[in-house]
């Protein structure tokens, strides 16, 4: 991964309203309306550093650890599959 393929990801990722519905409930974010969800979910794509974003096969996983937060991305149609907090040890 460089940055400008993050960049285009952070761009171009996308979600449905039920789909931001349960982003917002797995993150804690039921207060954010789905603009307010989509614009922190570009922040989470900026702010992981390039180390901690791992592609496995169709999936792309992004490791947020300043946010606390893993989020999953379709490396195809970069659509948001699921978004959950990190498990800390």
């Amino acid at each position: 991964m460089d940055e400008v393929a993050r960049k285009t990801i952070a761009e171009n990722c996308k979600n449905t309203p039920l789909g931001f519905l349960r982003i917002r409930t797995n993150l804690g974010l039921l207060q954010f309306s789905d603009m307010e969800t989509e614009a922190y979910l570009r922040k989470i794509i900026a702010l992981t550093r390039l180390d901690d974003i791992e592609k496995k096969g169709k999936n792309y996983y992004f490791k947020c650890l300043e946010k606390n937060a893993v989020l999953t991305i379709n490396s195809h149609s970069l659509t948001i599959i699921t978004a959950k907090k990190m498990v800390t040890k």
